[in-house]
């Protein structure tokens, strides 16, 4: 139940994620998530206008409750990004990065890089 009332899988219809702060649930917008960075047991979620929300949840955790909505991928090891918020795909010989609208840049490990790029082709025209 702790779970639950901590984090519970975004309703679609209205693409919204429960998040528990100082003892309140706050309702995100799912659209409004730009990138969620792991910290060992915490998630750091960056929204929309440069707020950011530290969570005591996993992104493990984010990364389930997420995954209906299908606008999640994760870009390496600690960082999910929402891919309604990329920028570009930047190049080099040595890595692969993704610039987001908050200005941000993520790389993309040689191992996930793969899924990103089908999930981009799949979704883009």
């Amino acid at each position: 139940m702790d779970n639950f009332l901590n984090i519970q899988k975004p309703n679609i219809e209205n693409g919204l994620i429960s998040v528990r702060l100082n003892g309140r649930i706050n309702f995100i917008k799912t659209s409004d998530l730009i990138l969620l960075n792991s910290d060992l047991n915490y998630t750091e979620m960056h929204l929309v206008g440069g707020k950011k929300i530290v969570s005591s949840r996993t992104l493990l955790l984010f990364e389930g409750a997420l995954k209906p909505d299908q606008n999640f991928i994760r870009a390496n090891r600690s960082q999910l990004i929402n891919v309604n918020h990329i920028q570009n795909l930047i190049f080099s010989q040595k890595s692969k990065r993704i610039l987001l609208s908050n200005g941000e840049i993520i790389a993309v490990s040689r191992r996930k890089f793969p899924m990103v790029e089908n999930h981009l082709k799949s979704t883009r025209l």
